[in-house]
Formats: C-alpha cells, structure tokens, sequence
C-alpha cells in the first residue's frame, strides 16, 4: 500500500466531495441569456438556494473561492445592497418558484455581525420566499 492510499484509509474524508465550482469555471454566457429565459423549462418546485457570503477572517490554505478577507465594513455593506438587487433579479426570472433547501457559505459568514446576518435571513424569506424555522 503507498502512503496516499495509507493516509486516505485511515482518514475521515475518504469519501470528502468538493462541491463548490472552481472560480475559474466562471465566465461570460456567449452570447448572453436572460434569467427568466434560462429558468424558462425547468422545474421550480424544490430548488436550492445558495447565498454566497465571501468574507472570511484569514484565507485558508485550501480555499479556491471568491473570498475576501478582513473586508471594511463599508465593502461589506455594499456587498449585502448587491445581494439584495441580484435576489431581486434572480427571483423575478424564477417566477413562481419554491426552495426546499438553502445555504449560506463561501466564506465564514459568521464575519457578518448579527444585523447582518438577520439582513442575509430576511432576504432569503422576504425577497426569496424561503421558509425559515427556528427552535
């Protein structure tokens, strides 16, 4: 046994999937879509919302995501006024839609501060329409 296959046999992440889409797979639609075009024929009964958050307090080594770290309140701000607009956007393409799951990540959105954090919760219900339950 080689020591890769040593050290993967007695790891807990044997079976670790990376799920995030490297920023490099990003790029320009050629030629451009709209939204509610691209939305048009899929189903919209139980989608997954995915609110991006991209600051973090240091950059870990493995991370290969838009990330900032150590952001000024004022970038911050400005980034959840973006959030808001592109929710807006994003769920007026969408229509009548439902989300059955959602997650907030990319970075440590535990960076933002409670107002903040309740800013990103209240757009995913307000403007997403995604049901929140607390205990």
């Amino acid at each position: 046994m080689t020591t890769l296959q040593t050290l993967l046999a007695n790891s807990t992440y044997t079976s670790y999937s990376y799920a995030y889409p490297h920023k490099t797979a990003y790029r320009p639609l050629d030629p451009p879509a709209h939204l509610s075009t691209v939305w048009a024929q899929e189903k919209k009964e139980a989608l997954f919302l995915y609110l991006h958050i991209p600051f973090c307090e240091m950059r870990c080594g493995f991370c290969n995501l838009f990330t900032q770290t150590n952001a000024g309140e004022d970038l911050v701000t400005e980034y959840l006024k973006t959030l808001t607009r592109e929710a807006q956007q994003v769920k007026a393409a969408l229509g009548e839609s439902q989300f059955a799951r959602m997650a907030i990540g990319g970075g440590t959105p535990t960076f933002l501060n409670v107002p903040e954090l309740e800013r990103v919760f209240d757009l995913a219900a307000d403007i997403m329409g995604c049901l929140l339950y607390t205990s």
